[in-house]
């Protein structure tokens, strides 16, 4: 038992020392914890007070600085001529078929035709504005791939805040409808393709001088240019060339085809068109309008053009028309004045936000002296117009004493199509077209049978930016 004593004694006072050591070290270490956290403190107060502190720095100081690197990028963008300018286009990928050539069609176009060689395989267009809005405008706008290669090059000068001086080439006037399809973004009134007035009752251009006008306070607007008209139409005299018979104005006579010609060509392949051309729009409301247009030639070629146009947009519906009445001198099929009225009307509705559905119907009159229009000179075997003819082969109605074509045909055209907004910059649209001529005026894919109706279905995908 006294043993068992000893031993306790000697296990504990072995045991205090250890005990001891312990206890010292877990003491200093609780020391160097709660130092470490008195630093961590003091180091977080100093980057709150950092954060926190307000730059020094005088405020005209600070304005000068940003004065300053705005009126160097101002500088690089005006010697590099940036400055003002901007650049869109578009493209449209489209796919067509018709009854008439029976051709599955893929085409990269502008929107601006159905054909490559005229429409040309896309749109781009330069824009520059000057001093703000305030100084000249300049316009170029081109077709890659089309015959003629530059659709608009314009110039807009102010004279006063009311006024500007426009020169240059510049697209035609008339109707509701713009040339290519990302023009009508916000109205929706663009379809695949053109209304029939558009096609086949109108100019194309002018490439002159004039005016612009904003009246009361933007509410309406006018303006006038004096020009020469579609140069293209004067060198080819088109409008002239239709057999059986042409007009001589040199020897003030009905020629038939195979008189010579030297003469006729020789008297006007070197005369161009001039005419006055104007338009004056009064904006009803932010969305509604109306638009009256002319368009008058004198030299060489004579013709009168008058259309009324305008356009209503309410909730999801758009409406637009448009009324068209021309006159041109020796143009019809048998060497007459060729006259015509044609009427267009288009409406839309939105099922949802992105998808539109779209209709148009379009009607021109053209019996006068055997048909012909201001594009349509004479006759086509094409466009459902011309002189109207009596069967499928294509046998004309010819007066029996002049041997010229008497009647012309007129011409129906109904269009319905769908318009997907893929987002803002991307449209995919679907097209069912009906040409439906009064006459046997559609030349069918054999060469030799002529029909009265031309179908067209039709798909694009149209990215503009």
């Amino acid at each position: 038992m006294r043993l068992q004593k000893k031993l306790l004694v000697v296990a504990l006072a072995c045991a205090f020392p250890l005990g001891s050591a312990l206890a010292q070290s877990a003491a200093d270490l609780k020391k160097e914890i709660e130092a470490l956290k008195a630093q961590l403190q003091l180091l977080q107060k100093k980057v709150e007070d950092i954060s926190q502190a307000a730059d020094i720095t005088p405020l005209s100081q600070q304005v000068n600085r940003i004065e300053q690197k705005m009126d160097l990028a101002d500088n690089a963008a005006e010697a590099s001529g940036f400055q003002g300018m901007k650049i869109n286009g578009v493209i449209e990928t489209a796919y067509g078929y018709n009854n008439i050539d029976r051709i599955h069609s893929f085409n990269a176009t502008s929107g601006y035709a159905s054909t490559n060689d005229y429409g040309g395989y896309g749109m781009v267009q330069i824009t520059k504005e000057s001093q703000d809005g305030e100084g000249v405008d300049w316009t170029l706008r081109l077709l890659p791939g089309a015959t003629s290669i530059v659709h608009e090059a314009s110039v807009s000068v102010p004279l006063s805040k009311t006024q500007r001086l426009i020169a240059g080439l510049v697209p035609d006037f008339q109707g509701y409808e713009y040339a290519f399809p990302h023009s009508n973004s916000t109205l929706g009134n663009q379809m695949i393709s053109h209304n029939a007035l558009f096609d086949l009752a109108g100019a194309t251009a002018y490439t002159g001088a004039g005016m612009v006008y904003t009246l009361n306070g933007g509410k309406g607007a006018f303006k006038w240019m004096v020009a020469n008209v579609d140069s293209g139409s004067d060198s080819t005299d088109s409008d002239y060339t239709y057999s059986p018979a042409y007009y001589d104005v040199t020897n003030d006579a009905y020629v038939t085809s195979a008189d010579s010609e030297l003469g006729f060509y020789s008297a006007n392949s070197y005369l161009k068109t001039v005419a006055l051309a104007y338009r004056a729009d009064w904006y009803i409301t932010d969305t509604s309008y109306i638009g009256l247009s002319g368009l008058h030639g004198a030299t060489n070629r004579n013709f009168n053009i008058m259309a009324i146009d305008g356009g209503i947009t309410r909730g999801d519906w758009q409406y637009n028309g448009q009324l068209t009445a021309g006159q041109q001198a020796r143009a019809a099929a048998n060497g007459g004045d060729a006259n015509w009225t044609g009427v267009s009307g288009f409406t839309s509705y939105k099922i949802v936000p992105r998808l539109q559905l779209m209709g148009r119907a379009d009607y021109i009159w053209n019996r006068t002296n055997g048909g012909g229009t201001y594009v349509v000179n004479g006759g086509s075997n094409t466009s459902g117009l011309g002189p109207k003819g009596l069967n499928s082969a294509g046998e004309i109605d010819y007066d029996a004493d002049t041997g010229y074509a008497t009647t012309g045909a007129n011409l129906t055209r109904l269009t319905f199509g769908t318009n997907y907004q893929i987002n803002s910059n991307t449209q995919w649209k679907t097209e069912y077209r009906l040409d439906l001529s009064d006459g046997y005026n559609f030349l069918d894919y054999d060469g030799t049978t002529y029909r009265k109706d031309k179908t067209t279905i039709s798909t694009a995908l149209m990215l503009s930016f």
